[in-house]
């Protein structure tokens, strides 16, 4: 399979597919919005789909139809020992690029010159809030990773991403601060 030239979101269903659980593709999203998105990723329904096709078709996910009552029948996905196979020679494989960060706030307080201050100091405090929201969710996912023994990983990629969030509400800060001291409070 080494020859599989896939997407890093195919990889990321794979590597939530790996706990071993069947997942529906539902929960494949929600697992993703509760955790993913926090550092990489915050997929729509239909590009999770979108990817469990690919892989099945690919032999790296095998799905199973649940027929459910008085609902439409359910596909549970799983991680079959090729796509098991294809995860790890991913992870494993060579040191990715330092990210390319694409941070809307920072792009437009770099403009600034251009904009009214108060606006600008609207939109500094408004993404800190986001931050701070976001930072809250990161530790109470934290708190949900604590006796989990296979969630070592998870737990791990989570700090980081607290971390991340926390030194850009530090930065948010100076922002703030620097902008009032350039608008003379």
């Amino acid at each position: 399979m080494s020859d599989v030239n896939l997407p890093t979101s195919s990889y990321a269903v794979l590597g939530l597919l790996s706990f071993g659980r069947k997942l529906s593709g539902y929960e494949i999203r929600r697992w993703a919005l509760a955790s993913l998105r926090h550092f990489y990723w915050s997929p729509a329904q239909s590009q999770i789909y979108r990817e469990l096709r690919r892989l099945e078709e690919l032999g790296l996910v095998s799905a199973e139809t649940v027929a459910q009552r008085d609902r439409p029948d359910k596909t549970m996905y799983s991680l079959t020992e090729p796509g098991h196979a294809e995860l790890v020679r991913w992870v494993e494989g060579p040191v990715p690029e330092p990210p390319v960060v694409k941070h809307p706030a920072l792009l437009r307080l770099f403009f600034g010159h251009v904009a009214n201050p108060e606006r600008l100091a609207d939109i500094v405090a408004a993404h800190g809030d986001g931050v701070d929201a976001t930072t809250g969710e990161l530790e109470e996912l934290l708190v949900g990773l604590e006796d989990a023994p296979e969630a070592d990983y998870p737990r791990l990629a989570t700090q980081w991403a607290l971390e991340i969030h926390r030194g850009d509400l530090a930065g948010n800060r100076l922002g703030a601060e620097t902008l009032r001291r350039l608008q003379g409070e």
